[in-house]
């Protein structure tokens, strides 16, 4: 028999707690209870005894649920908790959004870390956010609940709050015990719950953001990739296939909630393909249907987050599925509810909190696919029809003050228009100062702005969705592809039909034209233009058909046809000064040069500059830049490359600063040409690998053509002959798809020096010959020259076949 003080000190614990738990004050805690048994080296019955629980075993706790069945994926996240939890972290903090695996994930770690707290693993659910009303535990049931399965008699626990947390970090603070809190309300909530010592791990669950909780290693958990979307898919149901897989993770934007029930619907179903389902989920209005299961579905889960806003915030949420594209930035979600911006970014970020929206970028938000449908539903049942609509005008209003007051940044013919319609459509928001900052916009709302002509053209705002599209058009040189303008384009044709309006029908014929062109797509080009000559003919706009045939002219000369492009310009010059303004004038006169020069009609050409600066306007520091450029062009024409390098290098800064894409990419070209003159050739390869990048970006066909074949030829002055055949061969297959005859023409001559600088002569006459021919079909002065090469390249190889092949050829250019 041992004293209070002997078992005291063998079994390493005080002699007041033997005291308390001889007299019934208290239960031991189960690693006091394991130091006890220890050394009193009791059997099971007098553990059960000691631990005041006769007749059944008094058991460590160890209330974790099964782990989630088929887990997998998550394994970056699961690797992390862990790797964080042996670097010392003691609490875990999963947070994200309604039914995205955050339960699953803390389950499935809390199973990976229980050998390492062996006093305990306890479950608690916190009902943060539940449908079910009335069933959210306070703190003291939850610290009370926490105490009674350590042991502590509940008898004895104070009944003050703060005295009750002192009691519950008393009897944890030498535990080793895990607490899973399971759907925590928010970070306050979960303050009062922490331990005081980090000898046990805390793993919490929200909805809303945990990052604030102190000392927490804060877990943000978003939907999985697709790769582990498919794969829980096949794990659940065996019979899927990869693509079926895929396709049914995308109508469940790959929410596990989502994904599982669709399991089991198929697992329910078993005479069901994938495509049977997809045909159910393809319904928009039925999908959230399809993934209901009363209390444990999609719908469900997203109502018990909903209830939690108050109803300003439930107003913004039911709003944001008006937006017809994939995001929102605070000037449009403030529209939709009418408040001011600072009060819907302050309502938006709430949402990223509770994880009812996202934010992938600073001010910008979203909402997750199932979401924006549950939002959508929210809209229709809760909300007036005019209501909705007014604010849906509301946004489109934003829309179009942005896309006008950007237009205007973005140099083009249209700017008297563009201006005055950014007047007309202001309604009191900033501005941009420059054009960086208007095509950021531009393309941050791309997406937006197309949706949005489309849902506002079905909705029956047609003047909006026409305006919306024209200013779309501006940015087309600040674009890669054509698609998406061609697309908002035929809508614009499309309203501006409807509402029989000839001068927005020919407008957007223009921009379509121009679209068109930009893609080297030629024969539509030409066409399209015809019909915008022929209407503003019509309605008596000469200088609107004007520079419709300006246009035409710049379709022939990147085809090569130069002759053709003249007697078009001649015509679009005649109608031009019939008309009052003599901007139009000054443009077709620029532009009426290039063929001039290309045909070898020097003088022509500088008359037609000195008759464009004559009528050059104060403001227009556009053709200012463009007459300046061909100033250095006939510079250097007349022999002298240094001074037109120098006006060039003037140019391309002035093209810099005015952000004029076309004009800089025009003005690398010609500093190239200045530089492959001056015998500077390395220099000259920069300069046209610049211009290769920049109409890469704009996708400029005509402009990559010209400077991947000015590439080549400097390239093959360098030595680097290889280099300069496959920049020449990809320039010669844009201008056979494109039907570019010149420079299908400059490429193989390009070609031919290449190889002839290699040795191989028969290549170089090969595509000397064809070189030849596609300059004779131009009438440009080049054919005479290659033509007087070829004859010196066919005399070179049969000398070669006399005496022997010779060796690289040197210096040749």
């Amino acid at each position: 028999m041992m004293t209070q003080e002997e078992l005291a000190l063998k079994a390493g614990v005080g002699v007041r707690t033997i005291r308390d738990i001889e007299s019934g004050k208290v239960r031991p805690q189960s690693k006091t209870l394991r130091l006890l048994v220890e050394a009193l080296n009791l059997d099971e019955r007098g553990r059960a005894v000691l631990a005041g629980r006769s007749g059944s075993l008094a058991a460590v706790p160890r209330e974790l649920p099964r782990p989630p069945a088929g887990f997998v994926g998550r394994e970056e996240h699961l690797d992390a908790i862990v790797s964080a939890v042996g670097d010392g972290a003691a609490i875990v903090a999963v947070h994200g959004m309604a039914g995205v695996g955050k339960t699953s994930l803390a389950v499935r770690a809390a199973h990976a870390l229980a050998p390492r707290y062996p006093d305990g693993q306890l479950f608690v659910d916190l009902h943060g956010f539940t449908n079910s009303a009335g069933s959210r535990p306070d703190a003291a049931s939850v610290l009370t609940r926490v105490l009674d399965r350590l042991g502590v008699d509940e008898r004895y626990l104070p009944t003050d709050l703060g005295e009750l947390a002192a009691c519950y970090r008393s009897t944890i603070a030498n535990l080793r015990v895990l607490l899973v809190f399971e759907n925590a309300t928010d970070v306050e909530q979960l303050e009062s719950l922490m331990p005081g010592t980090t000898t046990s791990l805390v793993l919490t669950t929200s909805r809303r953001d945990l990052s604030r909780l102190t000392s927490a290693y804060a877990v943000l958990l978003e939907p999985p990739s697709m790769r582990e979307a498919v794969e829980m898919l096949g794990t659940a149901v065996s019979r899927i296939t990869d693509d079926g897989a895929v396709a049914i993770a995308e109508r469940c934007g790959r929410l596990p909630l989502a994904l599982g029930l669709a399991a089991a619907r198929l697992r329910s179903r078993p005479q069901w393909r994938a495509e049977d389902l997809l045909a159910r989920l393809d319904h928009k209005n039925r999908l959230l249907d399809e993934l209901d299961m009363g209390h444990g579905g999609v719908t469900a889960a997203l109502r018990a987050s909903y209830l939690e806003l108050d109803p300003n915030h439930q107003r913004l949420l039911r709003r944001l599925s008006l937006v017809p594209g994939d995001d929102v930035e605070t000037h449009a979600a403030a529209a939709l509810c009418d408040t001011d911006q600072e009060d819907a970014a302050a309502m938006l970020e709430s949402l990223v909190d509770v994880h009812l929206a996202e934010s992938r970028s600073p001010g910008r938000y979203r909402l997750h696919d199932l979401v924006r449908l549950f939002a959508t539903r929210l809209a229709e049942l809760e909300e007036a029809q005019e209501d909705l609509d007014g604010a849906f005008i509301r946004l489109l209003g934003v829309y179009l003050h942005f896309s006008y007051q950007a237009a205007i940044q973005v140099p083009s013919q249209h700017q008297r228009m563009l201006k005055n319609e950014a007047t007309r459509h202001d309604i009191g928001l900033p501005g941009f100062t420059d054009q960086e900052s208007a095509v950021a916009w531009f393309q941050a709302e791309r997406g937006n702005l197309a949706a949005a002509v489309l849902e506002a053209e079905r909705a029956g705002h047609l003047e909006s969705a026409w305006h919306l599209a024209n200013a779309f058009s501006a940015f087309r040189m600040h674009e890669r592809g054509i698609e998406q303008h061609l697309a908002v384009n035929r809508t614009a044709l499309d309203i501006a039909r409807r509402l029989d309006d000839e001068r927005k029908e020919a407008h957007s014929l223009g921009d379509q034209g121009r679209h068109l062109m930009y893609a080297s797509r030629h024969r539509e080009a030409i066409s399209c233009l015809e019909r915008v000559a022929a209407l503003n003919r019509k309605l008596g706009d000469n200088g609107g058909a004007a520079l419709a045939l300006r246009s035409i002219g710049i379709q022939h000369e990147q085809s090569g046809r130069f002759t053709e492009a003249l007697d078009v310009y001649r015509a679009a010059l005649a109608l031009a000064e019939t008309d009052a303004g003599t901007r139009a004038i000054v443009h077709i006169n620029v532009n009426i040069i290039f063929p001039l020069l290309r045909l070898g009609r020097l003088a022509d050409a500088e008359r037609r500059l000195d008759a464009a600066e004559q009528h050059l306007e104060a403001e227009d520091g556009y053709n200012r830049i463009r007459i300046e450029f061909y100033r250095g062009a006939f510079v250097r024409e007349h022999g002298d490359p240094a001074t037109a390098l120098v006006m060039h290098t003037a140019c391309l800064e002035q093209c810099r600063e005015a952000g004029l894409l076309g004009g800089f990419t025009a003005a690398l070209i010609e500093l190239g040409e200045d530089l492959l003159l001056l015998d500077r050739p390395a220099e000259a390869v920069t300069c046209f690998s610049q211009a290769v990048e920049q109409a890469e970006e704009m996708a400029y066909l005509a402009f990559e053509r010209i400077a991947r074949n000015g590439l080549g030829r400097a390239l093959t002055a360098t030595g680097s002959t290889g280099d300069a055949i496959d920049h020449h061969a990809r320039a010669a297959a844009l201008a056979e798809t494109h039907e570019d005859v010149y420079e299908l023409a400059r490429a193989r001559h390009g070609l031919a020096a290449a190889h002839r600088r290699r040795g191989e002569m028969s290549a170089a006459v090969r595509h000397l010959r064809r070189a030849v021919q596609g300059f004779e079909d131009c009438e440009v002065p080049e054919a005479a020259a290659a033509a007087a090469e070829l004859v010196g390249l066919q005399y070179l190889r049969v000398w070669i076949r006399i005496r022997g092949r010779p060796g690289p050829v040197r210096g040749c250019r």
